[in-house]
């Protein structure tokens, strides 16, 4: 199986923070199911300090690193029968206040899988979390690494690092989703630069 990293494209609307809840930040990387406790009728504005940027993309830039996506995105990871997904809905506001779109989510991704090699990867261990990973340098995978099937999911160790296989990675391209890159897993440097994926990629 061929797996890539998704990472956000930088370009189109930022959004600042996250809906107002009891849900801490960080508790939307983990893979913990939320649906119980997300609020309703949960909302996100565009960041002010990027006014000049309004056009919405499947995929929603943040500096949180949550995946906001559209319900076209939803619409192919259902379709495709992707597994342990939830899917958490968000309106989005402009700048001013007024609704942009009532048709996002927040993807979530539960759980994890244990897909990276560490003993042929390049990482920095957190200093905090020591066994969680800080930072790639270069990325190996075990062999036979993820789960059967169309998959989107969190890795192990790096519960913010999204992977997924080339049955999802040819559906977005197919239906045109925006806002998303592509990197092929195995030998990503963790930057977002290098071999991305463009529309005209078999």
């Amino acid at each position: 199986m061929s797996l890539w990293v998704l990472r956000y494209l930088n370009e189109g609307a930022v959004l600042a923070g996250l809906p107002k809840s009891k849900i801490k930040p960080y508790r939307y990387t983990e893979g913990e199911r939320l649906a119980k406790e997300y609020p309703k009728n949960a909302t996100v504005q565009f960041a002010d300090k990027f006014k000049d940027r309004r056009k919405l993309n499947d995929f929603v830039f943040n500096i949180q690193d949550v995946l906001f996506v559209s319900s076209k995105v939803k619409g192919i990871l259902d379709q495709l029968e992707v597994p342990n997904l939830e899917f958490l809905p968000v309106t989005i506001k402009d700048h001013k206040g007024a609704v942009a779109a009532d048709d996002y989510f927040i993807l979530n991704p539960i759980g994890q899988q244990d897909v990276i090699d560490l003993k042929k990867s390049k990482v920095l261990m957190d200093k905090l979390l020591e066994d969680e990973i800080f930072r790639i340098k270069k990325l190996a995978l075990l062999p036979k690494a993820g789960p059967k099937g169309p998959c989107l999911f969190r890795a192990t160790r790096m519960p913010d690092l999204i992977l997924i296989d080339d049955t999802v990675r040819k559906a977005f391209e197919e239906q045109g989703v925006t806002g998303y890159l592509a990197f092929k897993a195995e030998g990503w440097d963790g930057r977002d630069a290098g071999e991305a994926i463009d529309a005209d990629e078999a």
